[in-house]
């Protein structure tokens, strides 16, 4: 199910300004889950839809404190190490034995090296996304736009009514909260149509554990500003 409502409103009185509200919430579920991954139960991996069907936002036209499509959900990548070979006297940061074999990442001198892992989005079965903005004339061809996005996308339908709840022993990096986002934007009329740029300001930015090859845990925070550039008017 996807749902879509946008309103927009002229306050004449005011600066010829438009006031526009965008509503969009989507959630999704496989009815007969099946064991893909093979761990002989089925778990939340299996219930997650194929990665091309889930919900991804964030960007110009949605949440506009996160780069294109990264809001939401992430994993740690690469999730294993690169082969049973040994590694080079000089590393002192192996990786956990935990971590499954792939292949050998080289540098640019051809020698074995580690990666340690980053985080990438993976999307969800559920998102919201709520955008307020106020455009306000400042002259014939030029706009002023402040703004207010809030939502995320979620692992689960359920999450979306519980944003922020993680259960034990699930990974914390699927366990998303509500974010909110407020920033400035310009736009110009041009012959071919509006132009704008927005910077949006993460006002609560995400965190993610992510293990790394000498122990322990790293934390990663998502940037708070972003700059964004569009073409066109509406979300």
């Amino acid at each position: 199910m996807f749902l879509t409502y946008r309103r927009y409103q002229a306050v004449n009185r005011l600066r010829n300004t438009v006031l526009a509200a965008s509503v969009q919430v989507g959630m999704a579920n496989v009815l007969s889950p099946s064991d893909r991954n093979g761990n002989g139960v089925i778990d939340d991996a299996d219930r997650r839809l194929p990665i091309s069907e889930r919900f991804f936002t964030g960007g110009s036209a949605s949440l506009r404190g996160f780069s294109f499509q990264e809001a939401g959900p992430r994993v740690a990548a690469p999730f294993c190490t690169f082969g049973p070979q040994p590694f080079p006297v000089a590393n002192t940061n192996p990786p956990p034995a935990f971590l499954p074999p792939c292949g050998t990442f080289r540098d640019q001198k051809g020698n074995p090296v580690t990666v340690n892992p980053f985080t990438v989005p993976i999307g969800g079965n559920a998102m919201a996304v709520v955008n307020l903005e106020a455009r306000v004339g400042l002259t014939r061809d030029i706009q002023a736009v402040p703004f207010y996005d809030g939502g995320n996308v979620f692992d689960r339908a359920r999450d979306l009514f519980h944003p922020g709840r993680c259960d034990a022993g699930r990974d914390p990096n699927l366990c998303q909260k509500w974010t909110h986002t407020v920033g400035l934007g310009f736009r110009l009329k041009t012959p071919l149509g509006s132009l704008g740029v927005d910077y949006g300001y993460l006002l609560n930015p995400p965190e993610f554990r992510i293990p790394q090859f000498g122990g322990g845990t790293a934390i990663q925070r998502l940037r708070r500003g972003q700059i964004n550039f569009r073409f066109g008017q509406t979300f």
